[in-house]
């Protein structure tokens, strides 16, 4: 069997859709699924399926060549304006970080002052969110350190980071196979904790519970991709509150026009106004 299911995930892997996730997650994803259905087709299809949302190419990427062109061009220039101009163009590619465009002014500004200015990030299933860096305030002497199964969105981050002068931080991982090891102040979990547990269940608190992280950032939305009032949060919120009573956490609340975000404070410290 064991060498059945080592066929099926080269095949996966193999595929065109799912060369550049790591064949660790497609692994991981086939033997959970092999789990709950004991059909190795069964399991193959579904696997197959929770892959796709993973992989989640519906959500729009950039052309990759095109796109690192452009960043070259507006570095050269040296111009902030145009710059941000081009990591604005590469969001719009992908839902999540387009949904976070209208905010982006307001929005770390408002994080960072519930977790305090961060010394070291961990941007978790990153997808381009790293490319909004400018809008962070940080210095480029932070460690940010960005997670992704997807190599090209880590390819490109890497890119972007050595033109904006920062470690080449991004590292293709799956966060719920294998951890971060680096300790950081926050750690950024946009938009994912709900597809987490679409793979498995638990496996959103669980990447929570086991990134080394002061702070825990989780992001949900409140309008879905076509524009319409949902509860994600909702979902969960019961999940991280026992959680949080279990590992001694604090919870609070930073709500936008389109999204909420959950700080899972794990030092019980409050930032002083």
């Amino acid at each position: 069997m064991d060498q059945k299911i080592e066929e099926i995930v080269k095949k996966i892997k193999a595929s065109k859709k799912y060369k550049i996730i790591l064949e660790e997650t497609i692994r991981d994803v086939l033997v959970k699924e092999l789990e709950r259905h004991k059909s190795l087709k069964i399991a193959e299809e579904t696997a197959k399926k929770k892959l796709h949302r993973i992989r989640a190419e519906y959500l729009g990427e950039p052309n990759y060549k095109k796109v690192k062109e452009a960043l070259a061009e507006a570095f050269k220039e040296n111009d902030d304006a145009q710059i941000r101009e081009v990591c604005w163009s590469i969001f719009t590619k992908h839902s999540s970080t387009r949904e976070r465009n209208q905010l982006l002014d307001d929005y770390y500004r408002r994080l960072f002052e519930a977790t305090g200015k961060p010394d070291s990030v961990a941007d978790l299933a990153c997808a381009l969110n790293p490319l909004s860096f400018r809008w962070m305030g940080l210095d480029t002497s932070v460690k940010f350190y960005s997670y992704d199964v997807n190599e090209q969105f880590i390819d490109l981050i890497n890119f972007y980071f050595g033109l904006e002068g920062l470690e080449p931080l991004g590292i293709q991982r799956d966060i719920y196979t294998d951890p971060p090891e680096f300790p950081v102040d926050v750690a950024f979990l946009f938009k994912m904790y709900y597809c987490l547990e679409h793979r498995l269940s638990g496996a959103g608190l669980e990447v929570v519970k086991s990134v080394p992280a002061k702070k825990v950032l989780i992001s949900f939305p409140t309008l879905n991709l076509v524009a319409k009032k949902t509860d994600i949060l909702g979902n969960h919120e019961e999940d991280l509150k026992r959680g949080a009573e279990e590992h001694g956490w604090r919870l609070d609340y930073i709500e936008f026009e389109n999204e909420v975000v959950v700080l899972v404070d794990k030092t019980g410290e409050r930032v002083q106004p």
